[in-house]
Protein backbone atom coordinates (compact mmCIF):
# COMPACT_ATOMS: atom_id res chain seq x y z
CA UNK A 1 0.00 0.00 0.00
CA UNK A 2 2.72 2.18 1.37
CA UNK A 3 4.65 1.78 -2.52
CA UNK A 4 1.31 2.16 -3.97
CA UNK A 5 0.91 5.49 -2.58
CA UNK A 6 4.48 7.19 -3.31
CA UNK A 7 4.20 6.26 -6.57
CA UNK A 8 1.07 7.93 -6.66
CA UNK A 9 2.21 10.72 -5.27
CA UNK A 10 5.10 10.62 -7.21
CA UNK A 11 3.40 10.47 -10.44
CA UNK A 12 0.76 13.31 -9.56
CA UNK A 13 4.01 15.55 -8.84
CA UNK A 14 5.21 14.30 -12.20
CA UNK A 15 2.04 15.70 -13.83
CA UNK A 16 1.78 18.85 -12.04
CA UNK A 17 5.43 19.56 -12.74
CA UNK A 18 4.89 18.67 -16.55
CA UNK A 19 1.60 20.92 -16.33
CA UNK A 20 3.58 23.61 -15.41
CA UNK A 21 5.66 23.45 -18.06
CA UNK A 22 3.20 24.30 -20.61
CA UNK A 23 3.35 27.68 -21.81
CA UNK A 24 0.58 29.89 -23.54
CA UNK A 25 1.59 32.29 -25.99
CA UNK A 26 -1.02 34.99 -27.54
CA UNK A 27 -1.60 34.76 -31.16
CA UNK A 28 0.59 38.10 -32.46
CA UNK A 29 -1.00 40.06 -35.91
CA UNK A 30 1.21 41.69 -38.11
CA UNK A 31 4.74 42.73 -37.14
CA UNK A 32 4.18 40.67 -33.55
CA UNK A 33 4.06 44.27 -31.78
CA UNK A 34 0.76 43.31 -30.47
CA UNK A 35 -1.07 40.04 -29.78
CA UNK A 36 -4.96 39.15 -28.45
CA UNK A 37 -4.19 39.25 -24.95
CA UNK A 38 -2.24 43.51 -24.76
CA UNK A 39 -5.18 44.14 -28.06
CA UNK A 40 -7.68 42.29 -27.78
CA UNK A 41 -9.90 42.14 -30.69
CA UNK A 42 -7.10 43.86 -33.12
CA UNK A 43 -6.33 41.61 -36.41
CA UNK A 44 -9.19 38.67 -35.69
CA UNK A 45 -11.56 40.46 -37.62
CA UNK A 46 -15.20 39.48 -39.23
CA UNK A 47 -15.95 38.58 -42.82
CA UNK A 48 -18.73 40.51 -43.44
CA UNK A 49 -19.29 39.29 -47.10
CA UNK A 50 -19.73 41.04 -50.31
CA UNK A 51 -20.32 44.71 -50.32
CA UNK A 52 -24.07 44.27 -50.57
CA UNK A 53 -24.02 41.92 -47.38
CA UNK A 54 -22.04 44.78 -45.24
CA UNK A 55 -25.88 46.78 -44.65
CA UNK A 56 -26.87 46.40 -41.97
CA UNK A 57 -24.45 45.40 -39.77
CA UNK A 58 -24.49 41.77 -38.61
CA UNK A 59 -21.56 41.85 -36.98
CA UNK A 60 -20.23 44.05 -33.88
CA UNK A 61 -17.08 43.33 -32.18
CA UNK A 62 -16.29 45.28 -28.54
CA UNK A 63 -14.16 44.46 -25.71
CA UNK A 64 -15.51 43.17 -22.61
CA UNK A 65 -15.01 43.08 -18.73
CA UNK A 66 -16.56 39.36 -18.90
CA UNK A 67 -13.06 37.01 -18.95
CA UNK A 68 -11.05 34.46 -18.11
CA UNK A 69 -7.43 36.59 -17.75
CA UNK A 70 -6.63 39.92 -17.43
CA UNK A 71 -9.70 41.76 -16.62
CA UNK A 72 -10.62 41.83 -20.76
CA UNK A 73 -11.72 39.78 -23.88
CA UNK A 74 -13.22 39.81 -27.01
CA UNK A 75 -17.33 40.01 -27.63
CA UNK A 76 -19.11 39.19 -30.44
CA UNK A 77 -22.51 40.35 -31.20
CA UNK A 78 -23.94 38.37 -34.28
CA UNK A 79 -27.22 39.69 -35.13
CA UNK A 80 -29.75 37.23 -37.74
CA UNK A 81 -28.46 36.37 -40.94
CA UNK A 82 -24.82 36.81 -39.71
CA UNK A 83 -21.86 34.68 -41.50
CA UNK A 84 -20.26 34.53 -38.18
CA UNK A 85 -16.92 34.45 -39.81
CA UNK A 86 -13.53 35.60 -37.84
CA UNK A 87 -10.77 35.86 -39.49
CA UNK A 88 -7.12 36.21 -38.01
CA UNK A 89 -4.01 36.35 -40.80
CA UNK A 90 -1.71 34.00 -39.85
CA UNK A 91 1.17 32.39 -42.33
CA UNK A 92 1.89 28.45 -40.61
CA UNK A 93 1.80 27.00 -37.42
CA UNK A 94 4.07 27.75 -34.61
CA UNK A 95 6.71 25.08 -34.48
CA UNK A 96 6.94 23.07 -31.28
CA UNK A 97 3.28 24.01 -30.24
CA UNK A 98 0.48 21.72 -29.96
CA UNK A 99 -2.18 24.00 -31.39
CA UNK A 100 -4.68 26.68 -30.72
CA UNK A 101 -6.23 27.08 -27.59
CA UNK A 102 -8.87 29.74 -26.01
CA UNK A 103 -11.50 29.93 -24.00
CA UNK A 104 -15.41 30.45 -24.92
CA UNK A 105 -18.71 31.20 -23.68
CA UNK A 106 -22.07 32.21 -25.57
CA UNK A 107 -25.40 33.23 -25.07
CA UNK A 108 -26.84 30.14 -26.18
CA UNK A 109 -25.01 26.29 -27.43
CA UNK A 110 -23.27 27.07 -30.67
CA UNK A 111 -21.32 24.31 -32.90
CA UNK A 112 -18.30 26.24 -33.65
CA UNK A 113 -14.80 25.35 -35.38
CA UNK A 114 -11.25 26.65 -35.99
CA UNK A 115 -10.38 25.95 -39.42
CA UNK A 116 -7.94 27.40 -42.69
CA UNK A 117 -10.80 28.12 -44.57
CA UNK A 118 -14.52 28.76 -44.37
CA UNK A 119 -15.15 26.41 -47.74
CA UNK A 120 -13.55 23.36 -45.89
CA UNK A 121 -14.94 19.90 -44.68
CA UNK A 122 -15.99 19.93 -41.46
CA UNK A 123 -13.92 18.08 -39.39
CA UNK A 124 -13.43 18.69 -35.78
CA UNK A 125 -16.87 20.60 -33.93
CA UNK A 126 -16.42 22.52 -31.02
CA UNK A 127 -19.79 22.78 -28.68
CA UNK A 128 -19.70 25.99 -27.28
CA UNK A 129 -22.24 26.38 -24.04
CA UNK A 130 -23.22 29.18 -22.00
CA UNK A 131 -20.38 28.92 -19.15
CA UNK A 132 -16.91 29.30 -19.27
CA UNK A 133 -14.65 26.46 -20.91
CA UNK A 134 -11.47 25.88 -22.88
CA UNK A 135 -11.09 24.91 -26.45
CA UNK A 136 -7.97 23.01 -27.79
CA UNK A 137 -7.55 22.23 -31.30
CA UNK A 138 -4.47 20.23 -32.51
CA UNK A 139 -2.40 21.52 -35.64
CA UNK A 140 -3.10 18.25 -36.93
CA UNK A 141 -6.93 18.78 -36.99
CA UNK A 142 -6.34 22.25 -39.32
CA UNK A 143 -5.31 21.90 -42.87
CA UNK A 144 -2.11 23.91 -42.61
CA UNK A 145 -0.53 23.45 -46.33
CA UNK A 146 -0.56 26.83 -47.57
CA UNK A 147 -2.05 28.35 -44.54
CA UNK A 148 -2.09 31.71 -44.52
CA UNK A 149 -4.98 32.47 -42.16
CA UNK A 150 -7.29 31.00 -39.13
CA UNK A 151 -10.96 30.67 -39.35
CA UNK A 152 -13.16 30.99 -36.54
CA UNK A 153 -16.49 29.92 -37.58
CA UNK A 154 -20.14 29.61 -35.87
CA UNK A 155 -21.31 26.79 -37.68
CA UNK A 156 -25.01 26.89 -37.22
CA UNK A 157 -27.30 29.10 -39.12
CA UNK A 158 -27.22 32.69 -36.88
CA UNK A 159 -31.32 32.83 -37.13
CA UNK A 160 -31.22 35.36 -33.86
CA UNK A 161 -28.84 37.92 -32.27
CA UNK A 162 -26.25 35.73 -30.43
CA UNK A 163 -23.60 36.52 -28.46
CA UNK A 164 -19.97 34.70 -28.15
CA UNK A 165 -16.87 35.92 -26.16
CA UNK A 166 -13.51 34.71 -26.26
CA UNK A 167 -10.68 34.92 -24.54
CA UNK A 168 -6.80 33.35 -23.88
CA UNK A 169 -6.46 33.17 -27.74
CA UNK A 170 -3.47 31.62 -28.56
CA UNK A 171 -0.89 28.54 -28.82
CA UNK A 172 0.46 26.05 -26.09
CA UNK A 173 3.40 24.06 -25.72
CA UNK A 174 4.64 21.30 -25.77
CA UNK A 175 1.37 20.08 -25.10
CA UNK A 176 -2.23 21.50 -24.19
CA UNK A 177 -2.81 22.34 -20.57
CA UNK A 178 -5.77 20.99 -18.83
CA UNK A 179 -6.13 23.77 -15.99
CA UNK A 180 -4.42 27.00 -16.72
CA UNK A 181 -4.55 29.20 -13.94
CA UNK A 182 -7.57 31.75 -15.16
CA UNK A 183 -9.10 34.90 -12.85
CA UNK A 184 -12.42 34.84 -14.10
CA UNK A 185 -14.59 38.00 -14.16
CA UNK A 186 -17.90 39.68 -15.02
CA UNK A 187 -19.27 42.64 -16.36
CA UNK A 188 -21.56 44.99 -16.66
CA UNK A 189 -19.75 46.80 -19.30
CA UNK A 190 -19.24 50.62 -19.40
CA UNK A 191 -20.89 52.73 -22.46
CA UNK A 192 -20.71 55.68 -24.00
CA UNK A 193 -23.26 57.51 -25.42
CA UNK A 194 -22.72 59.50 -28.53
CA UNK A 195 -23.87 62.87 -27.29
CA UNK A 196 -20.39 62.25 -25.08
CA UNK A 197 -18.10 62.14 -28.06
CA UNK A 198 -20.21 64.83 -30.15
CA UNK A 199 -19.45 68.76 -30.17
CA UNK A 200 -20.55 72.04 -31.80
CA UNK A 201 -23.91 70.66 -33.59
CA UNK A 202 -25.51 73.91 -33.77
CA UNK A 203 -22.32 74.68 -36.14
CA UNK A 204 -23.78 72.34 -38.83
CA UNK A 205 -27.50 74.35 -38.89
CA UNK A 206 -27.52 74.51 -43.05
CA UNK A 207 -26.73 70.62 -43.55
CA UNK A 208 -29.43 69.70 -40.97
CA UNK A 209 -32.03 72.40 -42.96
CA UNK A 210 -30.83 70.78 -46.47
CA UNK A 211 -31.40 66.96 -45.02
CA UNK A 212 -34.87 68.38 -44.02
CA UNK A 213 -35.40 69.55 -47.20
CA UNK A 214 -33.86 66.38 -48.67
CA UNK A 215 -31.32 68.24 -51.04
CA UNK A 216 -28.33 66.28 -52.12
CA UNK A 217 -25.01 67.05 -50.79
CA UNK A 218 -21.43 65.78 -50.87
CA UNK A 219 -20.21 64.45 -47.54
CA UNK A 220 -16.06 65.50 -48.39
CA UNK A 221 -13.12 63.82 -46.47
CA UNK A 222 -9.60 64.67 -46.17
CA UNK A 223 -7.33 62.86 -43.82
CA UNK A 224 -4.42 60.40 -43.25
CA UNK A 225 -4.33 56.88 -43.88
CA UNK A 226 -7.99 56.23 -41.66
CA UNK A 227 -9.87 58.04 -43.79
CA UNK A 228 -7.70 56.94 -47.11
CA UNK A 229 -8.92 53.24 -46.16
CA UNK A 230 -5.87 51.69 -44.87
CA UNK A 231 -6.55 47.80 -43.50
CA UNK A 232 -10.22 48.14 -43.72
CA UNK A 233 -10.68 44.82 -45.93
CA UNK A 234 -8.51 43.06 -43.33
CA UNK A 235 -11.48 40.07 -42.77
CA UNK A 236 -13.46 41.09 -45.80
CA UNK A 237 -11.45 40.40 -48.36
CA UNK A 238 -14.21 40.50 -50.79
CA UNK A 239 -14.36 44.12 -50.81
CA UNK A 240 -10.96 45.62 -52.44
CA UNK A 241 -10.02 49.25 -50.28
CA UNK A 242 -10.81 51.04 -53.35
CA UNK A 243 -14.31 49.72 -53.08
CA UNK A 244 -15.23 50.58 -49.75
CA UNK A 245 -15.73 54.28 -49.55
CA UNK A 246 -19.48 53.78 -48.59
CA UNK A 247 -18.69 51.87 -45.92
CA UNK A 248 -15.75 53.90 -44.21
CA UNK A 249 -16.44 56.30 -41.11
CA UNK A 250 -18.11 58.67 -43.70
CA UNK A 251 -19.76 56.89 -45.82
CA UNK A 252 -21.35 55.11 -43.21
CA UNK A 253 -22.53 58.88 -42.22
CA UNK A 254 -24.21 59.59 -45.32
CA UNK A 255 -25.87 56.80 -45.04
CA UNK A 256 -27.17 56.94 -41.62
CA UNK A 257 -28.48 59.93 -42.79
CA UNK A 258 -30.29 58.76 -45.93
CA UNK A 259 -31.69 56.58 -43.71
CA UNK A 260 -32.58 58.80 -41.27
CA UNK A 261 -33.79 61.47 -43.73
CA UNK A 262 -35.45 59.50 -46.56
CA UNK A 263 -34.03 60.12 -49.65
CA UNK A 264 -30.59 59.51 -51.96
CA UNK A 265 -27.86 62.22 -53.03
CA UNK A 266 -25.89 62.15 -50.27
CA UNK A 267 -22.59 61.27 -51.74
CA UNK A 268 -19.26 60.52 -49.52
CA UNK A 269 -15.68 61.64 -51.51
CA UNK A 270 -12.40 61.76 -50.16
CA UNK A 271 -9.11 62.65 -50.22
CA UNK A 272 -7.06 60.73 -48.30
CA UNK A 273 -2.65 60.31 -47.82
CA UNK A 274 -1.46 57.91 -45.54
CA UNK A 275 1.14 58.72 -43.14
CA UNK A 276 0.43 62.23 -43.53
CA UNK A 277 0.03 65.26 -40.88
CA UNK A 278 -2.30 67.81 -40.89
CA UNK A 279 0.69 70.28 -42.22
CA UNK A 280 1.16 67.59 -45.09
CA UNK A 281 -2.62 68.05 -45.90
CA UNK A 282 -2.82 71.59 -46.12
CA UNK A 283 -0.09 71.41 -49.01
CA UNK A 284 -2.70 70.04 -50.90
CA UNK A 285 -5.87 71.28 -49.94
CA UNK A 286 -6.09 73.61 -53.14
CA UNK A 287 -5.62 71.17 -55.48
CA UNK A 288 -7.10 68.19 -54.50
CA UNK A 289 -9.47 68.92 -51.64
CA UNK A 290 -11.63 72.15 -52.42
CA UNK A 291 -11.93 71.01 -56.31
CA UNK A 292 -14.60 68.46 -54.62
CA UNK A 293 -16.05 71.05 -52.10
CA UNK A 294 -19.17 73.44 -52.99
CA UNK A 295 -21.14 75.63 -50.49
CA UNK A 296 -23.94 72.95 -49.48
CA UNK A 297 -21.20 70.34 -49.09
CA UNK A 298 -19.78 68.95 -45.45
CA UNK A 299 -16.61 68.47 -45.16
CA UNK A 300 -14.78 66.38 -42.70
CA UNK A 301 -11.15 67.50 -41.44
CA UNK A 302 -9.81 64.44 -40.07
CA UNK A 303 -6.27 64.26 -38.57
CA UNK A 304 -3.91 64.15 -35.31
CA UNK A 305 -2.48 60.43 -35.37
CA UNK A 306 0.74 61.35 -37.44
CA UNK A 307 1.26 64.67 -36.04
CA UNK A 308 1.66 63.17 -32.26
CA UNK A 309 3.56 60.51 -34.05
CA UNK A 310 6.16 62.83 -35.56
CA UNK A 311 6.44 64.91 -32.39
CA UNK A 312 3.88 67.37 -32.48
CA UNK A 313 2.43 68.66 -29.82
CA UNK A 314 -1.73 68.98 -29.41
CA UNK A 315 -1.26 73.00 -29.14
CA UNK A 316 0.67 72.33 -32.85
CA UNK A 317 -1.78 69.70 -34.10
CA UNK A 318 -4.70 72.81 -32.90
CA UNK A 319 -2.79 75.44 -34.80
CA UNK A 320 -2.36 73.28 -38.22
CA UNK A 321 -5.82 72.41 -38.04
CA UNK A 322 -7.30 76.23 -37.35
CA UNK A 323 -4.82 76.68 -41.07
CA UNK A 324 -6.75 73.74 -42.56
CA UNK A 325 -9.98 74.98 -41.28
CA UNK A 326 -9.35 78.62 -42.83
CA UNK A 327 -8.82 77.03 -46.21
CA UNK A 328 -11.58 74.59 -46.79
CA UNK A 329 -13.80 77.79 -45.60
CA UNK A 330 -13.15 79.40 -48.33
CA UNK A 331 -15.68 76.84 -49.93
CA UNK A 332 -17.98 75.89 -47.37
CA UNK A 333 -18.25 76.53 -43.72
CA UNK A 334 -20.11 73.48 -42.56
CA UNK A 335 -16.72 71.78 -41.34
CA UNK A 336 -16.55 68.63 -39.29
CA UNK A 337 -13.49 67.98 -37.67
CA UNK A 338 -12.28 63.88 -36.71
CA UNK A 339 -9.03 63.42 -34.74
CA UNK A 340 -7.57 60.42 -34.57
CA UNK A 341 -8.16 56.55 -33.71
CA UNK A 342 -5.74 54.97 -30.86
CA UNK A 343 -4.45 51.75 -29.91
CA UNK A 344 -2.96 50.40 -26.73
CA UNK A 345 0.10 51.81 -26.19
CA UNK A 346 2.44 54.58 -27.84
CA UNK A 347 2.51 58.28 -27.96
CA UNK A 348 -1.26 59.11 -28.93
CA UNK A 349 -2.87 57.32 -26.41
CA UNK A 350 -0.51 59.43 -23.77
CA UNK A 351 -1.58 62.81 -25.59
CA UNK A 352 -5.54 61.38 -25.66
CA UNK A 353 -6.85 63.75 -22.38
CA UNK A 354 -5.38 66.56 -25.18
CA UNK A 355 -6.45 65.94 -28.05
CA UNK A 356 -10.05 65.81 -26.53
CA UNK A 357 -8.87 69.20 -24.75
CA UNK A 358 -8.06 70.97 -27.86
CA UNK A 359 -10.82 69.62 -30.09
CA UNK A 360 -13.39 71.42 -27.96
CA UNK A 361 -11.00 74.74 -28.27
CA UNK A 362 -11.10 74.40 -31.63
CA UNK A 363 -15.45 73.43 -31.80
CA UNK A 364 -15.64 76.75 -29.72
CA UNK A 365 -13.65 79.08 -31.66
CA UNK A 366 -13.75 78.19 -34.91
CA UNK A 367 -17.54 77.45 -35.21
CA UNK A 368 -17.15 74.13 -36.48
CA UNK A 369 -18.63 70.58 -35.40
CA UNK A 370 -16.53 67.79 -33.88
CA UNK A 371 -16.43 63.80 -33.42
CA UNK A 372 -14.03 63.13 -30.98
CA UNK A 373 -12.77 59.30 -31.81
CA UNK A 374 -9.88 59.63 -29.93
CA UNK A 375 -12.10 59.54 -26.89
CA UNK A 376 -14.53 56.70 -28.14
CA UNK A 377 -11.37 54.62 -27.97
CA UNK A 378 -10.09 55.39 -24.42
CA UNK A 379 -13.03 55.95 -22.58
CA UNK A 380 -12.47 52.65 -20.67
CA UNK A 381 -8.91 52.48 -20.66
CA UNK A 382 -6.12 50.82 -23.27
CA UNK A 383 -7.21 47.63 -22.78
CA UNK A 384 -10.42 47.81 -24.32
CA UNK A 385 -9.11 50.68 -26.96
CA UNK A 386 -8.60 47.63 -30.01
CA UNK A 387 -11.86 46.23 -30.66
CA UNK A 388 -12.68 48.26 -33.54
CA UNK A 389 -9.05 48.10 -35.47
CA UNK A 390 -7.49 45.84 -37.95
CA UNK A 391 -4.16 46.79 -36.93
CA UNK A 392 -2.49 49.58 -35.04
CA UNK A 393 -5.10 52.85 -35.53
CA UNK A 394 -7.05 51.28 -38.66
CA UNK A 395 -10.01 50.16 -38.29
CA UNK A 396 -11.82 47.68 -40.72
CA UNK A 397 -15.08 47.59 -42.20
CA UNK A 398 -16.97 47.00 -39.28
CA UNK A 399 -15.01 49.56 -37.02
CA UNK A 400 -15.47 52.30 -39.86
CA UNK A 401 -19.13 51.23 -39.64
CA UNK A 402 -19.29 51.72 -35.99
CA UNK A 403 -17.32 54.94 -36.35
CA UNK A 404 -19.75 56.48 -38.46
CA UNK A 405 -22.72 55.46 -36.76
CA UNK A 406 -21.61 57.02 -33.63
CA UNK A 407 -20.92 60.68 -35.43
CA UNK A 408 -24.32 60.55 -37.03
CA UNK A 409 -26.53 61.54 -33.94
CA UNK A 410 -24.53 64.89 -34.24
CA UNK A 411 -27.24 65.34 -37.65
CA UNK A 412 -30.10 62.77 -36.53
CA UNK A 413 -30.25 64.13 -32.74
CA UNK A 414 -31.01 60.45 -32.14
CA UNK A 415 -28.25 59.39 -29.72
CA UNK A 416 -27.05 55.91 -29.65
CA UNK A 417 -24.10 54.10 -27.34
CA UNK A 418 -20.79 52.05 -27.58
CA UNK A 419 -20.59 49.12 -27.28
CA UNK A 420 -24.32 48.76 -28.40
Amino acid sequence: MKTCLALIAILSSTAAAFAEDVAFKPLAGGDGSFNTESNTGEWLRPDLGKASDLRPLKTRISATKESVTGGVAMKIVYEKDSRGVLAFEKGGIDPGTAGITFFAKASKPIHFRVCTDARQDKNKVLDIGTEWKKYDVAWSDLQTTDMWQLVFQVLDPITEKTTLILDRIGTEAPTFSTAPAIEPKAGPDDTISSKDILYGAENLAKILAQLKKKQPFKVAAIGDSISAGAQTSRGTWGVKIEDGVPFRYFGQLAWVLEQEFAYTGITPVVVGHGGWTTKMLIGVVDAEFLPLVGPGDLAVLQSGGNDIMNGSTVEQWKTDMKALIAKVRTKTDQILVVDTTVTASGPVLAQAEGLTRVLKELVAEEKVAGADVTRLFTFRGPAFACALLANDYHPDYMGHMIIGSMIAPILTGKQITYPE
